[in-house]
């Protein structure tokens, strides 16, 4: 099994995450805050991913993907999960008053993820 290359960027932001819960949560807040479909588009360069090789995984065309990254875009539920899933993430929902608990979790255990 070949394993997944992790960024500097990534390996330092999970760092000063880990280190900083406060941070965790303005990282979190503000993540949370992107439009969706700019989140997905985050996620899969973090995942070293083109868009061509995430049309391949979905057995879409690459210009499907390139619109469904688009914020002025509005794409389907099913077509963001595919995303999702394909990026080995998933879409949750985080009511906002939960929000600040979710992203303390996230500062106290993001760092074990690779």
């Amino acid at each position: 099994m070949r394993r997944r290359k992790t960024s500097a960027f990534d390996r330092q932001l999970r760092q000063s995450l880990g280190r900083d819960a406060s941070l965790a949560k303005e990282y979190s807040e503000r993540f949370a805050g992107l439009p969706l479909t700019t989140q997905l588009a985050v996620m899969r360069r973090r995942r070293w991913l083109t868009q061509e090789v995430l049309a391949q995984k979905m057995r879409v065309k690459q210009p499907h993907v390139a619109r469904a990254e688009r914020a002025q875009n509005d794409p389907r539920l099913s077509t963001l999960d595919s995303l999702a899933r394909n990026l080995n993430c998933h879409l949750l929902v985080v009511p906002d008053e939960l929000l600040p608990k979710v992203a303390g979790w996230l500062g106290q255990h993001g760092n074990r993820h690779p």
